[in-house]
């Protein structure tokens, strides 16, 4: 069994509201979730309720909170930007199907390793990249991303104001 034929035995559709939440930080939820259609965002709260922007979800996207899986509960919050369509998976379902299964053991690890790297990929732009250039680079990941995601929420994702955003975007190049 791959990770296909387990989503389709045993995944659930789900649909979602424009602004609603899909799991809140702090909330249990063990389910690992596929981007069927629509566009969302992870992202943390301070303790005064400010936000910060940790990714962008499109059509094809998956996520999970790490913590959440492994027995906590969600370190961050998704949220719908638009109406959307997930594919929701049991964490527990696909641990029994690994624990049998070798070919969708593997799959697992593909997977696991998609969000390590996404992560690890992440830390590097907001650790070692100037603003313009984390911005360039998601232009070149997302170039209609301003036709989706608001300014202010694009100026989050990047840890910058949107002032800030505005002098880059209109910088002679």
């Amino acid at each position: 069994m791959n990770f296909i034929s387990l989503v389709k035995q045993f995944g659930s559709s789900q649909c979602y509201k424009k602004k609603s939440y899909v799991f809140s930080q702090g909330d249990k939820d063990s389910y690992i979730y596929l981007v069927l259609e629509g566009v969302l965002k992870a992202c943390y709260y301070d303790k005064d309720g400010k936000e910060y922007i940790k990714s962008f979800l499109f059509s094809g996207d998956s996520i999970a909170s790490s913590q959440a899986l492994s027995g906590g509960s969600c370190s961050f919050s998704l949220c719908c930007l638009k109406e959307a369509k997930l594919l929701k998976l049991s964490y527990q379902q696909v641990r029994q199907a690994a624990d049998t299964n070798l070919e969708f053991a593997s799959s697992i690890i593909d997977l696991l390793m998609s969000f390590a790297m996404k992560k690890e990929q992440r830390e590097f732009e907001l650790l070692c990249l100037s603003a313009e250039q984390r911005y360039k680079k998601l232009l070149t990941k997302s170039p209609n991303i301003s036709e989706q995601i608001t300014q202010n929420d694009i100026a989050r994702y990047l840890g910058i104001t949107p002032v800030a955003l505005s002098r880059i975007k209109h910088k002679p190049r």
